[in-house]
């Protein structure tokens, strides 16, 4: 009896002991399962993130050689014969002006040049005349040099030898009418730009984006690292995978060691080459960001499985006790059945946790075809024989037809007669064949027969062996549209509208001088109100050409280190005319400062003239407009202009430095402009490294005013002054 009990007891001891590892195999398998289905749903992401930044890339870089290749054919129109010829002809203020609108098209050129067949620039986007420079010690000049079929060189990035950030080029080679070297055209290409553009895209800034050439180089990165631009990567992941694996697009894990922590650590690197540039797109995730939900769910599902093994051990301890204790079967065999149920809630609660981790993959499809529905652009998917499997949402505004009235139809829907079909414009471009994707521009036609202009993004994959295409639309319409509104209006100012009314603003001035003769009476006031409407429209012509010039970022600054006493008497004098005319005095009580500030002495009056004028509009009549300077404990001077006049109202003070932007706006108000001026303004200061800022006082009977500016600032002295400016005329 006794031995027949002890065998039972082992088996009950073995019978558990399985049970247990089973469980345990069930929660690593599961673990492992769940990784490996979290690793491939990010690798398809940092797929789909690297294609998208590539393609983004090419279509910044076609503006960047569409921008180069202008200038070169402009200069081989022109017949230039030899390296001399180069010279006389390009070093003119007309030829600076294109460079200038050249360089303006696009926000990540920097500068363009011409240099002559000794690396000395002929012309240059930034300044005219052109600077005395020699750039023969560039790569890029060496190359276009030294290889007559080069053809567009992108270099390695260097730091620009007149403002000192980092920058690369493209180039091109220019040749005489015998074939000879006579100079290069460059384009400057900023990787702070990419760098802050990676930056807006990198979840969270937990990834991290590298432009690289097709040597390996780094040209640009997030986050942005001094010690790595230029360097050379001829062992990492991105060599690996085009040079190894022979591969322009691929998502590889590599272990490296931290560099803060010393600890290993995986990462996930999606690879793409961008196609027609010799550039690579590296989009990089840490384990900690890829893996953090796996995680968070191993633990769930290792403690579950812990629970179960513990229960089992207990029940299976209690059996064996049974066996070896008949005495206490009663008692025993109501154990077990309350450790039964105890593992089955256990089992219940991991059937939960599987049918929540089932709820979660379908909330993810359901994700998914949210964005598809959702997405701001038309997306149409098309199986191999051009058939329309899918239309989303803005596809059915763009085209004026609802899906159910398109899927499963040919898509010759969207062409005019005669035109191909999506199917057949992508497989008509060599492009698509050889990459599978192309980037096109199109005119398809609506449901009414309409054509409109489109940007079309056409991408082919493989879904059970079959081909489908990917197509993605964008009605392009308006941006059309508002670009040649654009073009025209400028031009209109620039052309049309202000030399004739500086014409007539001279004559004005010419005849209320009396350079015609005395004028009569009656006409004096008439020609003084004629002179002054000509000057306030001077004024608007000038902020609407300064907000564009603003936007383009090529407003021209010329620093100087300059007494600020000096430059607040100067403004103070030269506005306090125009005070005068509104019945308003100008004020200085600077207590004599004695600080250097390095700005544009032009601009810094232009921004003392905007905020001393709207002090003075809004000023009551025989008030008084302070103007205060003091250093702060930062090392920065601060000056405040100040008015008593009715304050600022709460429902205008979060929109005040926005442009067109007034405090009455309506056509009636008693106070004139353009509400321009104070956009414009901050758009200065924050140029010159200052701040600008406004705050209201309770006066008791009114309200103060204070609209202050801050810059850096330095003691002036004797032994400091001359050579600070020295320096700076050097730089």
């Amino acid at each position: 009896m006794m031995r027949t009990g002890m065998q039972t007891s082992r088996v009950t001891l073995a019978l558990g002991a399985f049970m247990v590892v089973i469980i345990a195999a069930i929660a690593v398998a599961a673990i492992l399962l769940l990784r490996a289905q979290e690793i491939d749903d990010w690798r398809k992401q940092s797929a789909a993130f690297s294609r998208i930044l590539a393609e983004t890339t090419a279509q910044q870089m076609s503006t960047a050689y569409l921008a180069l290749d202008s200038v070169v054919e402009r200069i081989q129109d022109s017949s230039i014969s030899d390296a001399g010829y180069l010279k006389r002809t390009l070093g003119t203020p007309e030829f600076y002006q294109l460079l200038r609108e050249k360089a303006s098209i696009s926000p990540q050129i920097d500068v363009i040049g011409v240099l002559d067949d000794q690396g000395n620039i002929i012309s240059y986007s930034r300044d005219y005349p052109a600077p005395v420079r020699n750039l023969a010690d560039r790569d890029y000049f060496n190359e276009q040099k030294n290889n007559p079929n080069l053809g567009v060189f992108v270099s390695a990035p260097v730091r620009n030898k007149a403002n000192g950030a980092w920058t690369f080029y493209i180039s091109r080679r220019l040749t005489g009418s015998d074939g000879e070297f006579i100079g290069v055209v460059q384009l400057g290409v900023s990787p702070a730009f990419y760098s802050r553009f990676y930056e807006r895209v990198s979840l969270r800034r937990q990834a991290t984006i590298s432009m690289i050439r097709d040597d390996f180089t780094l040209l640009a990165r997030w986050p942005m690292k001094d010690e790595l631009m230029g360097k050379r990567d001829a062992h990492g992941s991105t060599y690996q995978v085009l040079q190894v694996l022979h591969k322009n697009s691929h998502v590889i894990i590599s272990q490296e060691t931290d560099a803060a922590s010393g600890q290993p650590v995986n990462r996930m690197e999606g690879i793409q080459a961008v196609d027609n540039y010799p550039l690579i797109i590296n989009f990089t995730v840490d384990d900690t960001l890829y893996l953090s939900d796996w995680r968070r769910t191993s633990l769930l599902i290792s403690i579950i499985a812990a629970g179960t093994i513990i229960a089992v051990i207990v029940s299976f301890s209690m059996l064996a006790n049974m066996f070896k204790r008949r005495e206490e079967n009663l008692q025993v065999t109501t154990a077990l059945k309350q450790q039964a149920e105890e593992i089955n809630r256990t089992q219940a609660a991991l059937l939960h946790n599987l049918t929540e981790q089932q709820h979660a993959l379908k909330d993810s499809s359901d994700r998914m075809e949210a964005i598809f529905q959702n997405a701001a652009d038309g997306i149409i998917m098309i199986d191999e024989d051009g058939k329309i499997e899918a239309f989303n949402r803005a596809a059915e505004i763009i085209y004026g037809y609802r899906d159910t009235e398109v899927v499963g139809r040919d898509s010759k829907i969207f062409s005019p007669p005669g035109k191909y079909d999506l199917l057949e414009l992508a497989m008509s471009r060599n492009e698509f064949v050889h990459t599978g994707q192309i980037h096109l521009e199109d005119e398809p036609v609506r449901s009414g027969g309409e054509v409109f202009p489109a940007e079309l993004s056409i991408s082919e994959y493989y879904l059970s062996g079959k081909r489908k295409l990917i197509v993605i639309v964008r009605d392009i319409t308006e941006r059309r549209k508002m670009e040649r509104i654009k073009s025209e209006f400028i031009s209109t100012v620039s052309h049309e509208l202000r030399t004739p009314l500086t014409a007539i603003r001279g004559s004005l001035g010419l005849v209320l001088g009396g350079a015609a003769g005395d004028v009569s009476d009656k006409a004096q006031p008439l020609i003084s109100i004629a002179y002054k409407n000509s000057e306030s429209l001077t004024r608007l012509i000038n902020d609407l050409l300064d907000i564009q010039k603003i936007e383009a970022g090529k407003m021209d600054f010329k620093y100087e280190l300059l007494p600020l006493q000096r430059l607040l008497e100067s403004s103070v004098s030269d506005n306090q005319s125009f005070a005068q005319n509104l019945g308003v005095s100008i004020v200085l009580e600077s207590n004599d400062v004695n600080a250097l500030v390095r700005v544009d002495a032009g601009r810094f009056q232009q921004v003392m003239a905007n905020l001393l004028s709207n002090a003075c509009k809004y000023s009551p009549y025989g008030s008084e407009v302070t103007v205060q300077a003091s250093c702060t404990e930062e090392k920065r001077v601060r000056i405040e202009v100040i008015d008593t006049g009715e304050g600022i109202p709460e429902k205008f003070r979060h929109r005040i430095f926005q442009k067109f932007s007034q405090a009455d706006s309506s056509d009636t108000r008693a106070k004139g402009g353009t509400g321009l001026g104070l956009s414009i303004t901050q758009a200065i200061v924050n140029q010159m490294q200052g701040e600008i800022g406004y705050y209201s006082r309770d006066r008791g009977n009114g309200q103060e005013t204070h609209f202050f500016v801050e810059f850096p600032c330095g003691a002036v002295n004797a032994a400091t002054t001359e050579p600070a400016q020295a320096e700076l005329d050097q730089s």
